[in-house]
């Protein structure tokens, strides 16, 4: 899915269309899949469960940003050696009963965008996210370019 303005963020219900793509494995073959064709694409994405394999099943467990670098090249840092435990343990566990890891991400054209998106939804979901911080300051990130209104 791909957002291209801070209008269209602030229009977005947080819902994916029940079908069409994603979510993907969080592996190598589904990043490939998702990502192979767009790998410099950015954004915030989201790695939960999704026990049916589709959006209506997602669980959303953990929420992230890929400014900096690509949402291809973050994605593949987590299956490689994530910084996240909970994500590490599911990962090395995969066939010792752990429930599969699935992702989902929305491109956004800016850092602003994505910083406000991924600030605002550890904000509202703290207690269900394996996220062990909020960085404050991304809840202001737009704030110099669209003024209250």
């Amino acid at each position: 899915m791909k957002i291209k303005s801070y209008d269209e963020l602030q229009d977005w219900a947080f819902t994916w269309p029940p079908t069409g793509d994603g979510p993907w494995r969080l592996d190598g073959e589904g990043i490939d899949k998702a990502l192979g064709n767009n790998r410099k694409a950015r954004g915030v994405y989201w790695i939960g469960y999704s026990p049916c394999g589709n959006h209506a099943s997602f669980q959303p467990k953990y929420c992230g940003k890929a400014v900096k670098q690509s949402l291809y090249a973050r994605l593949n840092q987590h299956v490689r050696s994530s910084s996240n435990q909970k994500i590490r343990e599911h990962l090395a566990a995969r066939n010792a009963g752990m429930p599969t890891l699935w992702f989902r991400f929305v491109e956004l054209p800016t850092l602003q965008l994505a910083e406000l998106l991924e600030g605002l939804e550890i904000a509202a979901f703290k207690e269900e996210y394996w996220n062990c911080r909020n960085e404050w300051v991304q809840h202001w990130a737009m704030e110099e370019d669209y003024p209250h209104r």
